[in-house]
């Protein structure tokens, strides 16, 4: 695996760390869950070099998406909501996938 790929996945290690401390702070339990087995993925991916990691990791972001969705229903600025949440729920796995599809043939 290329460095500049281990580099990426630290940082979203990182970042979806964060934000699942975030998403403690404001009780939002679902999204902690669906946070933590997404961190999971994450690691499988860096740590063990799985495939599996990365695929459980883009389906914990469809769900995050869904999540965040059902969350904000019934609150004024659903369409921004709507947005971003599919904003957040694409830009980690795109861009993962643009730094791993080079190494993907070495993953297990």
């Amino acid at each position: 695996m290329k460095t500049s790929t281990k580099i990426w996945l630290w940082f979203a290690l990182v970042l979806c760390a964060a934000t699942t401390v975030m998403n403690a702070c404001f009780g939002r339990w679902p999204s902690v869950i669906v946070a933590i087995v997404s961190l999971a993925g994450l690691c499988m991916v860096l740590f063990a070099k799985k495939k599996a990691g990365f695929t459980l990791m883009c389906c914990c972001y469809v769900v995050s998406f869904f999540v965040a969705v059902l969350g904000s229903l019934g609150q004024p600025g659903l369409l921004v909501s709507i947005i971003m949440s599919l904003v957040g729920s694409l830009l980690v796995p795109v861009i993962t996938w643009l730094f791993l599809r080079q190494d993907w043939a070495s993953l297990n």
